[in-house]
């Protein structure tokens, strides 16, 4: 019988991190080239707190199915680490004192909670 082979502690997040920062990348560039072609450049701070709170649901989904307990928590701690590097550029391009930094921050922890509970619920498939 073949033993089961136990993975490191922060896989899941390293794994959901990659899918929610991909998920970003996506929906930031669909965002860009629509603003692009519409020349609505308003609507740019809205699709990146929509870009933002997608990406930490489904980095937040990800942990939730490869922890399977702790969902909240795990979900929470994974969109907390989903905006780190957000906040870091926006302190390297000077946008942190901005108001909506603290929504995307609120945003991003509520959705990549939400992200976990759902995935620890979901079907095992």
């Amino acid at each position: 019988m073949r033993k089961k082979k136990k993975n490191s502690r922060l896989m899941p997040y390293g794994a959901g991190l990659c899918l929610g920062y991909a998920a970003l990348a996506a929906i930031s560039g669909i965002a860009a080239l629509i603003v692009l072609i519409t020349d609505a450049s308003g609507a740019a701070g809205v699709a990146a707190i929509v870009a933002i709170a997608a990406g930490s649901f489904i980095s937040g989904r990800v942990v939730g199915k490869m922890n399977r307990k702790n969902g909240m928590k795990s979900g929470a701690i994974c969109g907390a680490a989903f905006i780190v590097p957000i906040l870091l550029f926006s302190v390297i391009f000077g946008k942190a004192g901005t108001f909506l930094l603290f929504v995307k921050i609120a945003l991003s922890v509520i959705f990549g909670a939400a992200g976990g509970v759902s995935g620890v619920n979901a079907d095992e498939g």
